[in-house]
């Protein structure tokens, strides 16, 4: 192959070689930080970094040590459960969307229960999730007017649940604590 045909297959090779190099990139960053709904629930990064740990699988282990079901559909489903390692405590974090009727099913199978007044504002005293108390790597910010507010008492498990309209949906943000 000489003169200008050694050179036309030389470019062409070349850019497929970049081509399969730039798809080998896009599916390592789809397989590593895949969008929220692609496959089930993502957790959040860590508070504590690399040395944070959560131990189970989501639906067969840190869903029922929080006595929690999500028995219909839900998107965007983020989670963080920051386990106390020397002992049973924990706090689960949960914020995604869902419908209204999906939302009472969650609420009446955990037995949460609207508080008093049922309808806060973030700058309320009763507010449960004041900002200094949500990790700030969850990157929840609670900028709508009002919330509805739900908790749930009990032991060992004790959660505060707030949920404001998007359109249809609701998005939540559930605090779940064993053990405190």
């Amino acid at each position: 192959m000489t003169g200008t045909t050694g050179m036309a297959w030389w470019q062409r090779a070349r850019r497929w070689r970049g081509g399969a190099a730039a798809l080998a990139v896009v599916v390592l960053a789809v397989a590593l930080y895949p969008p929220a709904h692609f496959w089930g629930p993502r957790p959040y990064r860590h508070p504590d970094g690399i040395f944070g740990v959560t131990r189970g699988d989501f639906e067969d282990d840190i869903l029922p040590h929080y006595q929690l079901s999500l028995p219909c559909d839900v998107d965007g489903l983020r989670y963080a459960n920051l386990e106390d390692m020397t002992g049973p405590m924990g706090e689960l974090y949960l914020h995604f969307t869902t419908s209204r009727d999906c939302l009472d099913r969650i609420l009446g199978g955990f037995g949460a229960v609207p508080t008093q007044p049922a309808v806060m504002t973030p700058t309320d005293a009763a507010f449960p999730f004041p900002a200094s108390s949500v990790p700030g790597t969850f990157g929840w910010s609670f900028d709508a007017d009002s919330y509805l507010v739900f908790q749930r008492a009990g032991s060992p498990v004790t959660a505060d649940v707030v949920a404001n309209e998007e359109g249809a949906d609701r998005s939540v943000y559930l605090r779940a604590r064993y053990g405190y």
